[in-house]
């Protein structure tokens, strides 16, 4: 979750750490890891805030005509904007004077009642922070009637501007949402919460009983206010018997924050619905493989918990990435791991911008995290990620990216028993990118769904070939050579057959819209299936609400049989 980001810095202590602790005589290379933490702070290494949104670069186009009218685009059709009530934004240059955004999207379908359908993001509309700009809040938006239509609700307590007592009083920020049913109902919000200005970050949990339709007081999970540790992406997942767990990324930067020494998968547990939380940071991935980052965790029916994340592979002397799932049968106390396919986002696999990985042509960071769904039934276990393999010089070894990206949707599926040797299926194979998949897996149904350049990248539409202006104070957007346009798409199978792709929504849009050089979209989408079998993918949309708002991030949905 962030405003902007940037790159961390290696340092020397890093390869120190990694000769003491490798369980390979392969010597790392000493360039920027591959994991960094994702929030937007100083002291986390993230120091870039104040450069991006000052007035010497981009504004984002929402400050720009045809994207500060209100018909950029044409009608959003099948498309649910969920979004209602947005007001105008304060988060410095790159978003003053434009409708706040939303990002990051969660979604999740009542097991009691599948027409209450629940969704969540980083949420903008709240000011101000502790540096008087509009910052990220948790809101929930909620349906009682399938995901025709929406509410939306604050979420109380989880930072200063929103209400925030005890410890929390010293945060301004929240963001990477989570959601998660348990089987009896009740419902689980997860929120990373941490300050811009001082060391601390912390994980807190929210709980409804009424679908979403008010919260409780966040309960915290974890807690630091040392500059030497800091806490990303949380994930929650609820059992049965009032279980609840979360995991998250704990990354250790050494005195003061000075170096990346690891970042390991850690979690809690509670056994009370939530209400107090036990064995805080017990660990997840192994001593073996210290550097990871994009947890998600399922429970099945049986209450076995299933955590998957993406790590660094000790057999290539951590040089290269792979999936990983961890099966704990007592509560995570003690983990089962193994090591699946290779991931391809080395440093040779895609062009940099801001020291981010992103796609040809575009500028907003992406990853390969994983995303993963379990079948609460079967036991079945599906994780989809995307990443560059055969594309352009990817996967050579190289230090920099030459050609153009291809990035495609893979799966991974299986019982615990079977993923292993499980073969890794291309969900796309499609030239086009595709970029941040979601999957969810239910009574033998499987939905993927993602970002997908396949309908825009011939588009000769005007909206499709504006980028931020790079000039100095440079409001009105430049032209590009290429379409920068993304739809969102699914496929959908039953059993082991797929369907075709699906293009979900009407009209492709810029992401380019908003944060400084459009640099930031989110960092993951998510679909949920409903016990009637219907699918309700959430994503960022860059359209807003046509007709009623100018053009701005906004969560989007919509119902897919």
């Amino acid at each position: 979750m962030r405003r902007v980001f940037s790159a961390c810095a290696i340092a020397a202590g890093l390869i120190l750490f990694l000769h003491q602790n490798a369980t390979t005589s392969a010597a790392p290379l000493p360039h920027k890891w591959r994991f960094d933490p994702t929030v937007n702070v100083p002291w986390a290494g993230e120091d870039d805030d104040d450069d991006l949104d000052a007035p010497d670069l981009a504004a984002g186009l929402c400050r720009s005509n045809p994207f500060s009218l209100t018909n950029a685009y044409g009608p959003l059709g099948a498309n649910v904007d969920v979004i209602f009530n947005d007001v105008q934004n304060n988060s410095g240059f790159s978003n003053l004077g434009c409708t706040t955004p939303q990002n990051e999207t969660t979604i999740v379908v009542n097991p009691t009642n599948p027409n209450n359908v629940v969704a969540g993001a980083n949420d903008y509309r709240v000011c101000c922070d502790n540096d008087g700009l509009n910052d990220g809040t948790g809101w929930a938006y909620y349906s009682f009637d399938g995901g025709v239509t929406w509410n939306n609700v604050q979420v109380p307590g989880l930072t200063v501007e929103t209400g925030a007592s005890g410890a929390l009083k010293n945060v301004d920020a929240a963001g990477d949402p989570s959601l998660a049913f348990s089987p009896d109902g009740v419902l689980y919000y997860a929120n990373l919460v941490f300050s811009r200005d001082v060391p601390v970050s912390g994980v807190v949990v929210s709980t409804s009983t009424d679908g979403g339709a008010s919260w409780s007081a966040p309960n915290v999970v974890s807690y630091i206010s040392a500059g030497n540790y800091s806490l990303d992406k949380e994930w929650i997942a609820a059992g049965p018997n009032g279980k609840v767990v979360v995991t998250w990324t704990r990354f250790a930067q050494g005195p003061r924050g000075a170096t990346y020494l690891a970042s390991p998968i850690v979690g809690a547990i509670s056994s009370n619905y939530g209400h107090s939380w036990n064995r805080q940071g017990f660990p997840v991935s192994d001593a073996a493989h210290p550097f990871d980052q994009g947890s998600q965790v399922a429970f099945d029916d049986a209450g076995n918990l299933y955590v998957a994340y993406e790590g660094a592979s000790a057999a290539t002397g951590y040089q290269t990435s792979s999936q990983f799932i961890a099966r704990s049968q007592d509560d995570g106390r003690t983990f089962e791991t193994k090591e699946l396919a290779r991931v391809y986002d080395d440093l040779d696999c895609y062009p940099i911008f801001a020291g981010r990985p992103t796609l040809s042509d575009m500028h907003f960071r992406i990853n390969s995290y994983p995303s993963m769904s379990v079948d609460p039934a079967t036991g079945k276990i599906a994780i989809a990620w995307t990443d560059n393999q055969g594309a352009g010089s990817c996967g050579n070894g190289g230090a920099t990216f030459t050609g153009t990206t291809s990035n495609q949707v893979k799966l991974q599926s299986g019982t615990w028993a079977t993923i292993g040797n499980a073969p890794v299926v291309a969900v796309t194979t499609s030239g086009p990118d595709k970029v941040f998949p979601a999957v969810a897996t239910l009574a033998g149904k499987t939905v993927v769904s993602y970002y997908t350049r396949d309908y825009a990248i011939d588009s000769t539409a005007p909206v499709c070939h504006a980028i931020t202006n790079p000039d100095p104070g440079g409001i009105p957007p430049v032209p590009s050579a290429n379409s920068v346009c993304l739809d969102y798409a699914a496929r959908i199978a039953i059993g082991a057959t797929w369907g075709s792709q699906v293009r979900v929504t009407t009209q492709s849009s810029n992401p380019f819209i908003q944060f400084a050089d459009g640099a930031f979209i989110g960092d993951y989408t998510q679909v949920a299936l409903g016990s009637d079998g219907k699918a309700h993918p959430a994503w960022t949309d860059f359209r807003g609400r046509p007709g009623v708002t100018s053009a701005n991030q906004d969560v989007m949905t919509q119902v897919l049989q």
